[in-house]
């Protein structure tokens, strides 16, 4: 079965925390052919990062989990969920100082 991702514009709920409704829901097979349609409109995709390092990492991982060298364990707590109670640290906005450091 393929992998699932929704789609969410995150210009408008994101900075803010509040849920924004999906815009639809697209495959990772269908963000690697370079383009989608939301709402009725192509879009072009682009990754993030390289898919055949990403390969090349996961084929590493695997061999050494096989191999015993990478130990799997049970997980020791949950991540908090969007429902949770769990509050997070707000980081403090810096204001952008022209791109040089």
């Amino acid at each position: 079965s393929e992998i699932t991702a929704p789609v969410v514009d995150y210009s408008k709920g994101y900075p803010y925390f509040e849920k924004t409704p999906e815009l639809g829901s697209v495959t990772y097979a269908d963000l690697r052919t370079g383009k989608v349609t939301i709402l009725g409109k192509e879009v072009p995709t682009a990754s993030l990062s390289s898919y055949s390092k990403a390969k090349t990492i996961a084929e590493t991982l695997k061999d050494w989990i096989k191999q015993g060298n990478f130990l799997l364990s049970e997980p020791v707590q949950p991540l908090p969920s969007a429902d949770s109670d769990y509050t997070f640290k707000l980081l403090p906005e810096r204001p952008v100082n022209g791109g040089g450091t």
